[in-house]
């Protein structure tokens, strides 16, 4: 495995957890059409968590 620096370590994870902390907080805050962004940024996790379980190959 090559040595991979700290930023591409936790790039994703950040990311991911940013967009789902937002969805959240969005949540929270708001009750109408803006309900789908949401619903899709807290689901971002559990996407991710299928592809890389069931669709993505493996070397």
């Amino acid at each position: 495995m090559a040595n991979k620096s700290l930023k591409h370590i936790f790039l994703w994870p950040t990311i991911i957890a940013i967009l789902t902390s937002a969805g959240l907080v969005t949540a929270l805050l708001f009750d109408d059409s803006r309900e789908w962004l949401s619903n899709a940024a807290v689901a971002t996790p559990v996407l991710f968590a299928l592809y890389y379980y069931w669709l993505k190959p493996q070397p």
